[in-house]
């Protein structure tokens, strides 16, 4: 596992971590249950799988079969589509952080369960994608769809050591897999995972603001000055 001081890659989920794009992921999976008959209420609370895989939400969570997990994947991908990140938002913080984590000479990526054009416009539109030196995310198919395969996967495809990368996330999948590929973690608090699932994951680091999230990696693994990460206040910044 890497120590933060001799870090050169930064991985960044993107759903929760980077943007706040809960209406949108809703909206989508509503009109695909919708459009196929199923009743959103029949399943768990929607808000709880933000950031799983489609296909895990679809058989795992609706207890679909295969093919018609696959039609409500094209369902949600044609209203994901559709709406355009419409209320889709930045979270805040995040435009200054990653410019300065790139001063700092850090090479920033994105690995989410969004497949990779999805993610490459989403973050086109939002104006992000300048910070990014690549992108991997889930495939169109079956191939790679779950964290711990797509994080195996942009280590291989943009030449990563794992030893010297962190990889960023707010649920606890992005904890999971990143151990299992030998990288160090940071969970984010403010997105869509609980505090108590971030918890039981056991992530090197944590911070509960974006802000947080740039101090960490630019410091080594240690917040700036006498305030504490974890219980620090706007204030006691």
């Amino acid at each position: 596992m890497a120590e933060l001081k001799k870090l050169n890659n930064v991985l960044f989920d993107l759903d929760g971590t980077l943007v706040d794009s809960s209406k949108t992921i809703l909206d989508s999976v509503f009109h695909a249950l919708e459009t196929l008959g199923v009743d959103p209420q029949s399943g768990p609370d929607v808000r709880t799988l933000i950031g799983m895989p489609l296909f895990d939400i679809f058989v795992g969570q609706y207890g679909m079969p295969v093919d018609r997990a696959q039609q409500a994947i094209d369902h949600y991908r044609d209203c994901y589509e559709q709406l355009n990140q419409a209320g889709t938002t930045v979270f805040e913080g995040v435009r200054e952080g990653l410019a300065q984590l790139q001063e700092t000479g850090l090479q920033l990526f994105i690995a989410t369960v969004k497949p990779t054009p999805i993610a490459e416009k989403v973050l086109v539109d939002l104006g992000l994608r300048e910070h990014f030196a690549g992108v991997a995310g889930a495939s169109m198919g079956p191939e790679r769809r779950d964290k711990t395969s797509i994080i195996a996967y942009a280590l291989e495809v943009f030449g990563l050591d794992s030893g010297y990368s962190v990889m960023v996330g707010d649920r606890d999948q992005d904890i999971l897999g990143a151990r299992a590929n030998g990288l160090s973690s940071l969970a984010v608090t403010y997105g869509f995972g609980h505090r108590n699932e971030l918890d039981a994951a056991r992530p090197d680091h944590s911070a509960d603001r974006f802000r947080d999230v740039s101090r960490i990696l630019v410091d080594g693994g240690e917040p700036g000055g006498a305030c504490k990460v974890e219980t620090a206040t706007p204030a006691d910044c």
